[in-house]
């Protein structure tokens, strides 16, 4: 079953763009990343950019 959700609901759950980010970044936090290019699972997150950083190959990964 899916959960839907009003616009009216999304916007009192996420007030902000920074709240939405939070939400999505602890979702991807929880199901762990994935390197696209050499399959490093071993990440850390550059906040200056909102993106993750593969620990070996350096590749950048957003929150999409």
């Amino acid at each position: 079953m899916v959960n839907v959700m009003t616009i009216q609901e999304f916007f009192k759950k996420f007030p902000d763009e920074a709240s939405c980010k939070a939400h999505f970044k602890a979702e991807r936090d929880k199901q762990g990343v994935v390197c696209k290019r050499c399959q490093g699972e071993q990440h850390y997150w550059l906040s200056t950019r909102d993106q993750y950083q593969c620990k070996q190959c350096k590749y950048r990964t957003t929150l999409r």
